[in-house]
């Protein structure tokens, strides 16, 4: 089951806007951290790649790498297994709404912000080069036009 009280969500996690708008630069951030996690989705159509996402868009190769290494990083920092849903879902996880905000938040030059985002989620060891590797891929994400929005985002917590 799944339970809210109403102090165990933050408020800037939580989100009014409709969350599968296809053509939205968060769904496609989503949907290749999504596809990176889980490539063999049974629900999800077509064989989509985490790479074909991300080029389909306009990063270059390098943004691809940087996106590459900061999954591969979030992987082997983390404490526990991410919070991450399958590519067919509907809901955020915890982890995902995290590393969107956060990349909206250095895409708008708010690194405080993210980095204090950052420091209640991940070992303190790995903070530093998680933000390197977020603020070189936001960047990525701008020079290919992509800019995500800097939103409370709702999401569903499991048990």
């Amino acid at each position: 089951m799944n339970f809210r009280s109403q102090h165990s969500s933050r408020p800037e996690l939580i989100d009014d806007h409709p969350a599968d708008t296809a053509d939205a630069p968060d769904r496609t951030v989503l949907s290749a951290v999504r596809t990176w996690l889980r490539p063999a989705c049974e629900t999800a159509r077509g064989g989509v790649h985490w790479r074909d996402i991300l080029s389909g868009v306009g990063l270059r190769q390098d943004g691809i790498e940087h996106f590459d290494l900061l999954m591969r990083s979030l992987m082997h920092v983390s404490y526990r297994p991410l919070d991450m849903r399958c590519r067919c879902a509907s809901d955020l996880g915890k982890d995902e709404a995290v590393i969107l905000q956060t990349i909206a938040l250095l895409q708008k030059t708010h690194s405080g912000a993210a980095l204090r985002m950052l420091n209640e989620w991940l070992p303190a060891p790995a903070v530093s080069g998680v933000l390197k590797l977020l603020r070189w891929f936001a960047i990525d994400l701008l020079d290919a036009g992509v800019e995500l929005d800097v939103q409370a985002r709702r999401v569903t917590y499991m048990h």
